[in-house]
């Protein structure tokens, strides 16, 4: 079995077509069935049905493709630190898409600036899509809100943050809010799973409040819009939000009997092994974390 193997595996694993993964990797479609095949006798398993000219992975192969997304991802770390004796390396970045909204844009640029011979690839998603990312190898480390359960993660914290609820101006809502009263609100929400969710939801259950959103949504910056058009109180964090508080877009609406206090996270895979050069990397996004504490102008 060779690394070639792996990557048309993986791919025929992501297209579900072998006609669509040989035109992918620039191949024969017989090239690519010959590797399935060998693949599928060396190891005496099934990987995919054939099932009306469609490839369908079996569990097994399934089981196998994420193994064989750390096997590539390492391999690439390799090649990346190869390059980097030559001043060249790689870096993949994972960030939640509160993270990806405000704080991810200057540290990319920051790193752009102090390291412009390093390849960037930067995915933004919701927080478990990160995590995966992390412990697949797809991504060398992530920003995520919160701390993390996996035991094959480690997680430091780089920001502190806390979530506020807004509305807009003439939103009728109360100078105060207790959490008891929440259900007379409109609220506009992130979806079920976020951590803003999560925070929210945990507060709510601590206080026996039952709220269903008015709006529900993947995108932080659509909340914020709703919000300052009138149709409810969102809860979002305070750094994201500042700039259309101090222009009188939106007013906070304080929760007298909520800690929405969080931290935002930087995991890596505790088996990882990082360059020096994707080391610095990491402790620059740090650092300026830390200085985005001081004020988002010094950032």
């Amino acid at each position: 079995m060779t690394i070639r193997h792996l990557r048309i595996f993986k791919e025929v694993c992501e297209l579900k077509s072998v006609t669509k993964a040989a035109n992918r990797l620039y191949i024969t479609q017989p090239s690519v069935s010959v590797a399935i095949a060998e693949l599928e006798k060396k190891y005496d398993v099934r990987l995919f049905q054939r099932i009306k000219n469609r490839m369908v992975i079996t569990d097994a192969g399934k089981q196998l493709y994420e193994r064989a997304l750390t096997v590539l991802n390492n391999f690439d770390d390799f090649e990346a630190s190869a390059f980097e004796s030559g001043k060249t390396c790689s870096l993949k970045i994972g960030a939640s898409l509160t993270i990806g909204t405000f704080l991810l844009p200057p540290m990319i640029k920051k790193i752009r600036e102090n390291y412009p011979h390093v390849r960037l690839q930067v995915r933004i998603f919701p927080k478990t899509a990160v995590e995966k990312m992390v412990l697949t190898g797809e991504a060398d480390f992530g920003l995520v809100e919160n701390s993390v359960a996996d035991i094959h993660l480690d997680s430091r914290v780089f920001f502190e943050d806390k979530l506020i609820a807004v509305c807009a101006p003439d939103y009728p809502a109360p100078e105060k809010l207790r959490f008891k009263d929440a259900d007379k609100y409109d609220f506009i929400l992130r979806e079920s799973g976020s951590a803003s969710r999560e925070k929210f939801e945990q507060l709510a259950k601590k206080h026996s409040a039952a709220v269903t959103p008015f709006i529900e949504t993947v995108n932080p910056q659509a909340a914020e819009s709703c919000a300052a058009a009138g149709l409810g109180i969102a809860v979002l964090p305070l750094s994201m939000v500042r700039a259309r508080l101090d222009r009188g877009e939106l007013r906070t609406v304080p929760v007298v009997d909520a800690d929405f206090k969080r931290s935002y996270c930087l995991i890596t895979h505790k088996q990882k092994v990082f360059s020096s050069l994707q080391k610095e990397i990491t402790e620059l996004c740090v650092n300026m974390g830390k200085e985005y504490k001081s004020g988002p102008e010094n950032f």
